[in-house]
């Protein structure tokens, strides 16, 4: 969580100086995709939307490959075969039939293991997931879906999207589903392990939506404060997920400050390989 901060950071300081196009910022949503990444294990393979970059590091991907794609340098900087991480998809909802799709087409080959795939609230709004959902139930695809909902699609609010949870609308389409607060990777993780084992034990699809919290906005080119209120902004940074796990920890006395200092000593070397890169 302490080392996508970091790259996160580092993206949105790299973008202002012109080196990336753009950046979708992960903050707020850390211990929810590192909880779900870690309880899933390196077997299945990710489909995810566009902004999983702490389950991209957690898959092995090298933060600079992340960077070449959204520095318009190559369509995918990673190895998907390797990894077992898909491209990033930028079109909204897409990822979740290729999910469905590439479910199917292992179950046909007699390969065991499931897909996860990620999405955000507002790209459930689109018709793309209502297909994948239903094909999913039809089809008994292995496919976790993995809702981050952080309240906004980019400037327009939960409550203006649905009148169900995400949660809600799945048992709609006859797919087992929970909904979770997403501030503790620890009960992410449980709650996501229980999903997997669901998926794998009953061959049949299930959806977490996990509520976070949306740090920034919504890219690099949005100006959250144009539409949020500075209430409600202060609100979700004061909860920042990463800034109460560490304390957390360090409360139980599970990490101390020469370990915090070495991570920080690690995402600084990091960081400024990272600008030498790509700041000419």
């Amino acid at each position: 969580m302490l080392v996508a901060r970091a790259v996160d950071e580092e993206a949105h300081r790299l973008q202002k100086q012109g080196a990336l196009d753009l950046w979708p910022s992960c903050q707020g949503h850390e211990a929810a995709q590192v909880g779900s990444a870690l309880a899933v294990g390196p077997a299945p393979t990710v489909v995810p939307s566009y902004r999983e970059h702490a389950v991209a590091l957690l898959r092995d991907v090298a933060p600079h490959e992340l960077f070449a794609q959204f520095a318009g340098r190559t369509f995918c900087g990673w190895d998907p075969r390797r990894t077992r991480f898909f491209p990033y998809t930028l079109v909204l909802a897409v990822q979740t039939l290729h999910a469905v799709g590439y479910s199917i087409g292992q179950r046909l080959q007699g390969l065991e293991d499931f897909v996860v795939v990620y999405i955000g609230d507002g790209a459930t709004s689109e018709g793309d997931m209502s297909e994948a959902m239903n094909l999913a139930a039809v089809e008994s695809a292995s496919v976790l879906f993995v809702c981050q909902n952080n309240g906004w699609a980019i400037s327009k609010p939960a409550e203006e999207q649905m009148r169900t949870s995400v949660a809600q609308r799945a048992r709609g389409f006859g797919i087992e589903s929970i909904r979770i607060p997403g501030q503790d990777p620890e009960s992410v993780f449980s709650t996501c392990s229980r999903a997997a084992a669901h998926i794998r034990g009953q061959r049949a699809p299930y959806l977490v939506e996990i509520d976070v919290g949306r740090i920034r906005g919504h890219t690099t080119s949005d100006a959250q404060e144009a539409y949020r209120s500075s209430d409600d902004i202060a609100r979700t940074r004061a909860a920042d997920p990463v800034t109460a796990y560490t304390a957390r920890l360090s409360g139980l006395g599970l990490v101390d400050a020469a370990w915090l200092d070495a991570v920080d000593a690690h995402v600084r070397e990091l960081c400024d390989r990272l600008t030498k890169e790509y700041v000419s």
